[in-house]
C-alpha cells in the first residue's frame, strides 16, 4: 500500500506556523514534508484537514521533511488509524465511481496547476463532474488543482495520473468531444 498524502499546516516550538504535506502509510510512519525543517526533537503540532490535530516531536530531520514521533492516547491513535485507512481507501478506491457520461475530448492537452507547480497533462476522459488526467507528478489526494482555467480536487490517484472533482460541475451539454477545460 502507498502512502497517502495530505495537506495542512505545522506550527514548531516558536509557534511559527508553515505549510506541510503528510505523508504516511500508517501511525508508525508519519513524514512531514516541508518547506523549512524543525529543530530536532523540538515539539511540532500539525493540523491535516481530514485527520485533525497530530501532536508530537521532530523524530529525524532532513533538508524538506521531518518524521513525526506521534504524542497521543491508544484511543485517538485507533481514531487517526481509522481516518488514515480511510484515505487509503480513498486513494486507491478501483473502480470509478463517476455516475455520469464520460467523453474522450478531440483535444486533450491540458494545462494542471498546483501550489507552484505548472505541467503539461493529458484529458483522459471528461464528465460533468469531474476528470480523469495523464500527468508526470500527481499532487495529494485532497488537494486542490486547476485543469485549464477549471477548479477541482484531486479524488485519486491512477497508474498514469490523476482523478479530479470539478469545484463547479459542468453543464452537461458542455461535456462533448470538444470540451476544452
Amino acid at each position: 500500500m502507498g502512502p497517502v498524502s495530505l495537506p495542512g499546516r505545522y506550527a514548531d516550538a516558536t509557534g511559527v506556523e508553515r505549510d506541510c504535506t503528510l505523508r504516511c502509510t500508517s501511525l508508525d510512519d508519519l513524514e512531514i514534508l516541508v518547506d523549512v525543517a524543525p529543530v530536532p526533537l523540538s515539539r511540532v503540532v500539525c493540523r491535516i484537514p481530514g485527520l485533525g490535530v497530530l501532536a508530537g516531536r521532530a523524530a529525524f530531520v532532513t533538508e524538506r521533511s521531518f518524521g513525526l514521533g506521534l504524542e497521543a492516547g491508544m484511543d485517538q491513535r485507533r481514531r487517526l488509524a481509522a481516518r488514515i485507512g480511510w484515505h487509503h481507501a480513498q486513494a486507491l478506491s478501483g473502480p470509478d465511481r463517476r455516475g455520469t457520461a464520460r467523453v474522450v475530448p478531440s483535444h486533450p492537452g491540458v494545462v494542471v496547476r498546483w501550489g507552484d507547480v505548472e505541467e503539461a497533462g493529458t484529458l483522459r476522459d471528461v464528465s460533468t463532474g469531474g476528470a480523469a488526467v495523464d500527468v508526470a507528478s500527481r499532487p495529494p489526494v485532497g488537494f486542490p488543482v486547476t485543469l485549464g482555467v477549471r477548479r477541482a480536487t484531486v479524488v485519486r490517484h491512477t497508474e498514469t495520473g490523476i482523478g479530479v472533482r470539478f469545484a463547479l460541475p459542468l453543464n452537461p451539454e458542455n461535456v462533448t468531444e470538444s470540451v476544452v477545460l
